[in-house]
């Protein structure tokens, strides 16, 4: 028996191997997926620390704390990332999503450009059990007697709360950053506290990410090229890896764009677009006096897939304004849109009077209108709906992420609002503020 026990444990360890100790993980590996984040301001500039959680086809999605590219009452004039393989040369971020004013919050950049070849993307562990004690690691850039991706020692503390709580010789500079244990993301680095520091956990923070509109999901790689006549360039692997796109416009005569560059028009007929290799690509089509279609679309390898685009005259649409379910009258959504970046608060009226029930950020796309969403009570959720041609209904579904269940949604344009709505003491805010009252 004692021997048959021994073979069983030998076999469990060769199928299920331990995890990999801090003396086994490549600390060098690790920089490269850990970035400087600096924003600029208009006197003055913060820096902090961010590391890569997903690749598109063109960009690299950049998770941090979100009070690393936000001011006190300003906006940033921009906003760079620094690699640890192309130091010489910051590239541009665009923020894609943020929980704005929350002290503990978390941000989403996207970069693209002159990325680095061997950029590496951090993996959560959602996995390990936590309990206090554990060693761990911080890669990020302290201001003080630091040097850039310094490698810091730390010991985790445990939980307070949702919060995980380490020590270590940790700075302001580290905020943004993750805390790694055993080479992989355990947490997010949101607040420092002298030398300890508070990491929002993987669980929340992954979730988080990954369900804010506009990240992919997928970890995707860029196809490397093809040499003509070697032994990979073959009708099989062009017949079945390669996939293809035919766009059909109503009107016709209309502009198609893949990824932001121009493919063709519909004057004579469809437009086909070959050769693609199988990604998530987005499609716009414009016609002057119409306003844009927009789609993501995953390509499967070997797929031709046909998008018909219907377009509705009209200028570009603008959802700013106040929205009432009629079957709800004691809730009011108000939305603030900025280009294409929609901003909600949800008004909910009671005996006690009127509060904010819920937050939301998210996108305009055409006619789509995606919102990712937090409650009051903590609970996370997205919305997508599509406006009418006249401006004056979204109609659609919401789900929250706690049970997934799709809700129907059906609201209407009650009362246009300005654009400083959402400012406590203006007259806009003390008139939503009364509702009910």
């Amino acid at each position: 028996m004692a021997l048959i026990g021994f073979l069983i444990c030998f076999l469990f360890f060769l199928v299920f191997p331990t995890a990999p100790v801090w003396s086994e993980v490549d600390i060098d590996m690790l920089k490269k997926g850990v970035v400087k984040i600096t924003a600029q301001f208009a006197n003055r500039q913060k820096i902090g620390t961010g590391f890569v959680a997903g690749q598109g086809k063109k960009h690299l999605f950049i998770v941090t704390a979100s009070h690393v590219i936000e001011g006190e009452a300003e906006v940033p004039q921009s906003i760079t990332v620094t690699f640890f393989s192309h130091q010489e040369e910051p590239l541009v971020a665009e923020v894609i999503n943020k929980e704005g004013g929350d002290p503990r919050g978390l941000a989403l950049l996207k970069v693209g450009g002159d990325l680095p070849d061997d950029v590496q993307i951090l993996e959560w562990d959602t996995q390990s059990q936590l309990h206090g004690g554990e060693d761990v690691r911080v890669i990020g850039f302290p201001q003080v007697g630091g040097n850039p991706w310094a490698v810091t020692r730390g010991t985790l503390s445990g939980f307070d709360g949702p919060i995980l709580k380490f020590s270590g010789a940790v700075e302001e500079g580290n905020s943004g950053g993750p805390l790694l244990y055993r080479g992989k993301v355990i947490g997010v680095i949101v607040e420092i506290i002298r030398q300890f520091g508070n990491a929002k956990p993987s669980q929340i923070a992954q979730f988080t990410v990954d369900n804010w509109p506009g990240f992919s999901r997928q970890v995707r790689i860029e196809p490397k090229n093809i040499s003509p006549g070697s032994a990979t360039d073959s009708g099989d692997l062009a017949g079945k890896r390669l996939a293809a796109l035919v766009v059909t416009t109503v009107p016709k005569d209309a502009e198609v764009f893949v990824d932001e560059e121009l493919v063709g028009n519909t004057t004579q007929g469809p437009v086909v677009v070959g050769q693609l290799p199988p990604d998530e690509y987005e499609v716009v089509v414009k016609k002057k006096g119409y306003r844009p279609w927009f789609m993501n679309v995953e390509l499967l390898p070997g797929e031709r897939r046909a998008l018909n685009a219907t377009l509705h005259k009209g200028g570009v649409v603008d959802v700013t304004g106040i929205w009432k379910n009629p079957d709800e009258p004691t809730v009011v959504y108000i939305l603030q849109q900025i280009g294409d970046r929609v901003v909600m608060r949800e008004m909910t009226t009671s005996v006690l009077g009127t509060m904010v029930s819920a937050e939301g950020e998210g996108q305009l796309q055409g006619n789509q209108l995606s919102i990712f969403y937090r409650t009051v009570l903590g609970t996370m959720g997205q919305s997508a709906t599509t406006i009418s041609d006249d401006g004056r209904t979204l109609t659609g579904t919401f789900q929250d992420f706690s049970n997934m269940i799709p809700m129907t949604l059906s609201l209407v344009r009650s009362a246009d609002s300005p654009a400083s709505f959402g400012l406590p003491g203006n007259d806009a805010w003390n008139t939503i503020q009364g509702f009910g009252q």
